[in-house]
């Protein structure tokens, strides 16, 4: 069995574009978890420690624990939106 990996996130109090732009000038990819029957968090994610995991390949296919604050919360990413120059990750849905 594989190891589940661990990526560490801050919460973001504000969605949308604006906030989206500050997280990442500040290095960040921002993202939000759905489903589970509760309301979405909106959360931004450190953009190298994401860049590792997206190079390593079958990115959508693999199950992460996103720790935010206390909190760990079991996801599968289920969207990445890429740079269409860098080829970067910009946004993951979860």
């Amino acid at each position: 069995m594989s190891e589940i990996i661990e990526i560490k996130a801050t919460a973001r109090d504000r969605a949308g574009k604006g906030a989206a732009r500050k997280a990442r000038r500040e290095g960040d990819v921002p993202a939000v978890i759905y489903g589970d029957g509760k309301p979405a968090d909106i959360i931004a994610i450190n953009g190298n420690d994401l860049w590792r995991q997206f190079i390593k390949g079958q990115f959508t296919s693999t199950v992460f624990d996103i720790a935010v604050g206390s909190r760990k919360i079991r996801v599968i990413p289920r969207d990445v939106q890429v740079d269409p120059i860098k080829d970067h990750p910009i946004h993951v849905d979860f």
